[in-house]
């Protein structure tokens, strides 16, 4: 999980680098963020962090019914299992339970960033404020990505079973 932060990270410093390096004129770009970006990064990080919020629950209880409470995974598990002793059977659920909620921080904290630093209006603090959202976009994407992991697998069984 350190490595998708770390990752995600990367990715935002480069894109703040990149935004760095096209802009020529500070106070025009600060009155574009102000005007174009900054009110729609508030309400759609606060949408997508409130969606997410409201559906973790549901996304991980129907995960597991659906996933890891399969005999499929259950024998797949069980032969991993000799491979290495220390896996769990709901680890990937766990994970993926932690990355929602870090994905729910983040796009709040995003979302929080617009109506605070972001007000400053001084060009460092607006950089700071897109790398937030950048940031939580990237956990946002690793999270569909650990979803569509366990979709996969749920597809797979339902194949199986028919």
């Amino acid at each position: 999980m350190i490595i998708r932060f770390l990752l995600c990270a990367v990715v935002a410093t480069l894109t703040i680098g990149v935004v760095h390096c096209f802009v020529t004129d500070a106070p025009k770009f600060i009155k574009f963020y102000e005007e174009n970006l900054r009110g729609n990064l508030f309400a759609g990080f606060l949408t997508v962090g409130g969606f997410l919020l409201s559906l973790k629950t549901f996304i991980l209880i129907k995960l597991k019914e659906n996933v890891y409470d399969r005999p499929q995974y259950k024998k797949r598990f069980e032969e991993m299992k000799k491979l290495d002793e220390n896996l769990q059977v709901y680890a990937p659920l766990r994970n993926l339970s932690d990355f929602l909620f870090w994905s729910v921080l983040a796009t709040i904290g995003a979302a929080i960033a617009q109506l605070s630093i972001g007000l400053i209006g001084i060009q460092w603090f607006v950089y700071a404020a897109i790398w937030i959202s950048v940031f939580a976009l990237c956990i946002l994407i690793a999270s569909l990505l650990l979803i569509k992991t366990s979709l996969n697998d749920w597809f797979k069984f339902i194949n199986e079973d028919s």
